[in-house]
């Protein structure tokens, strides 16, 4: 669109709107209408957006700072390069911006030159907008969320295409791969805003492990013929946590956005990324915190010492081992019970042993409920390993007369949405650095902390170019840092 002033603008709308108005007339197609419209208003956007940014890019005060971000990361500026790239709305437009390359090395003696390749540059003019390579921060959005919620990438990208945004399935992948790994690698702090309050309420957490296949490249060569190496696709065990706030009733506290976070690595990688997250929290005012999960014992092998690296009271931590899994267990008891001994009393019975935390009774009416010893044996070893292990988990009915919570409904239901529905689909197998990433994004998105998440990223860069260095700067860069 050749550049016009806004009086020209003003004019062209007014004979476009003609037009557009007795074309409705004549065939009543709003649906192209609509398409018409946007079509224009997206160029319109477009060129807008060209105006804007091209200017910046090209401020000798801009470049000053960047060669300052770029200086810090070994890289040195060396021309203006034309560049085009893609908007939310899916337009190409071609902009001037700084281009850097790897600096070389200062030395005494003088080298030979010789010929090799400079490696791959960076636009940090770009970058500090939130570009991710040449698409900009609402498109890659875009892209990645629909990838994210799709069941497919091939699925995403038909979608896309539908809404202007013609893309390839490989650069949905690269964009959902660079968007997942900038997010891994600031987990924590990335997705918070600061306006969590947590002033006496307590903090719940709930753990869990969910299931995926991960894709594992065949070691050796190729066969004879075969198209493909092939791959291994075993079973991974994906560690996913939770993390809500409730009131002194027990309900929950809507003003919190739930926190959801997922790992492929181990139990002590998930525990030191849960450490992450609640140093990121401030925990100095919360009432009582409390962590919920199963039985699996890689969950409360590490609970202690995380409670005691956060320093946190004993007096205000409550363990709670989910009522649910603990009800399925003493069925499995209840199961090998002789028939007809094992009356809908006795259930009853049990179960309100159970509820009350009268752990030593349960063990109790079950040596009594069994007539072999081998029996007895086989029921107590189960009480002995799973109940009387955990008795301090399974105070149901003080946890009910607190507010606290006798479950962990909460991140079941977590790994069902962010794990099972897209990363356990059927014939899915992932690679760890893309199960890795899609683990992060999808728990962004579902928890509902998406804005936040990308808010962050983006500003990343904005931030040590806006506020590095500011003691340094003149008068006149001052003004166009306030400004910016």
């Amino acid at each position: 669109m050749p550049q016009m002033s806004v009086q020209e603008f003003l004019a062209e709308m007014e004979a476009m709107v003609e037009e557009w108005r007795e074309s409705l007339g004549q065939h009543l197609d709003f649906a192209g209408l609509e398409q018409a419209i946007t079509a224009r208003m997206n160029e319109l956007g477009a060129e807008l957006v060209k105006r804007v940014v091209e200017p910046l890019l090209v401020d000798e005060g801009y470049l000053k700072r960047l060669k300052r971000l770029g200086g810090q990361r070994g890289l040195r500026f060396k021309e203006y390069r034309a560049v085009r790239v893609r908007l939310g709305t899916g337009q190409w437009i071609e902009v001037q911006t700084a281009y850097f390359i790897k600096a070389q090395p200062k030395s005494g003696k003088k080298r030979v030159k010789r010929r090799r390749s400079e490696g791959r540059g960076a636009y940090w003019g770009l970058e500090a907008l939130g570009f991710i390579g040449r698409y900009s921060a609402g498109l890659v959005s875009e892209v990645v969320e629909m990838a994210v919620l799709c069941p497919s990438l091939a699925v995403a990208q038909t979608v896309l295409a539908r809404r202007g945004l013609e893309l390839d399935v490989k650069t949905v992948r690269r964009l959902c791969g660079e968007l997942g790994r900038r997010g891994v690698a600031l987990r924590g702090e990335v997705s918070l805003d600061g306006s969590e309050a947590l002033a006496g309420r307590t903090l719940v957490i709930g753990i869990d492990g969910g299931r995926l296949r991960e894709r594992r490249a065949k070691r050796g060569r190729k066969k004879a013929g075969q198209k493909r190496q092939g791959y291994h696709s075993d079973w991974r065990e994906p560690k996913l946590f939770t993390v809500y706030v409730t009131d002194d009733e027990g309900e929950i506290v809507r003003e919190f956005t739930p926190l959801h976070e997922a790992t492929l690595g181990d139990h002590e990688v998930m525990f030191e990324l849960l450490e992450r997250y609640l140093r990121a929290l401030d925990l100095s005012e919360v009432k009582r915190v409390v962590f919920c999960g199963d039985g699996a014992e890689w969950i409360w092998a590490d609970v202690e010492p995380l409670i005691q690296r956060l320093g946190l009271e004993a007096a205000c931590t409550h363990q709670v081992l989910d009522y649910t899994h603990a009800k399925q267990n003493l069925h499995q008891i209840l199961a090998w019970v002789p028939k007809r001994l094992r009356t809908p009393k006795v259930e009853r019975q049990w179960k309100a042993l159970l509820w009350r935390g009268d752990i030593e009774g349960l063990g109790q009416a079950i040596a009594q409920s069994f007539l072999s010893k081998r029996g007895r044996n086989k029921a107590l070893d189960k009480w002995q390993s799973y109940f009387a292990g955990n008795a301090h988990r399974m105070q149901y009915e003080f946890f009910h007369r607190q507010g606290l919570p006798c479950g962990s409904g909460s991140v079941e239901s977590a790994i069902r949405r962010v794990i099972n529905l897209r990363l356990k689909a059927p014939g899915t197998f992932w690679t760890p650095a893309m199960g890795e990433c899609f683990l992060f994004l999808r728990s962004q998105l579902l928890s509902g902390r998406w804005e936040v998440m990308l808010e962050n990223l983006t500003t990343e860069t904005a931030k040590q170019v806006c506020y590095d260095s500011v003691s340094e700067t003149s008068s006149n860069d001052k003004q166009w840092l306030e400004a910016a």
